[in-house]
């Protein structure tokens, strides 16, 4: 498949994967729901009747791991063909690595409150609490990066059409 190819079908052909993979997921639901409805709510998390919702989870993390695979492929492939082309990427990429490893050394491990509670009941690592602290962190940090400079750009992009 070339770029032509996946430029003119790709959205079909996403769009007709989507399909497949909603009406895999809702024939077991539908076919359960009665059973599953039957189940008192307090039980119904744990009863083998919620297994209705298994498929449907199963085929999002094949999907997200197929993702994932491609999205790492091609940007190897990328970097691989055009090192001078992806320096700019690789140099993006450096960074939020290292703002990730500061933050991650950072972070407390054990958490205060609520958060020490949930820590301490599921018996999370501090390895584990550490990086999901980290990378809580660096989300709101490039949220609100990514908020400032399309404010700024915005601002910049006024002045220059005046």
């Amino acid at each position: 498949m070339n770029y032509k190819f996946l430029a003119k079908n790709g959205p079909t052909m996403a769009f007709g994967l989507f399909v497949v993979a909603a009406i895999a997921s809702i024939i077991p639901i539908f076919s359960g729901l009665s059973a599953f409805s039957s189940v008192p709510a307090e039980r119904q998390a744990y009863g083998p009747e919620s297994e209705i919702f298994l498929p449907g989870i199963y085929i999002s993390y094949w999907m997200l791991i197929v993702a994932v695979v491609v999205a790492l492929i091609l940007a190897i492939y990328q970097v691989v063909s055009n090192p001078k082309g992806s320096i700019k990427a690789l140099i993006t990429v450096g960074v939020v690595a290292v703002a990730f490893f500061l933050l991650y050394t950072l972070a407390d491990p054990k958490g205060t409150g609520s958060v020490a509670q949930t820590v301490e009941s599921s018996g999370i690592s501090d390895g584990v609490s550490k990086l999901i602290g980290g990378g809580l962190q660096l989300s709101i940090w490039m949220l609100l990066g990514s908020v400032v400079i399309t404010i700024l750009m915005e601002i910049w992009n006024y002045f220059k059409n005046q």
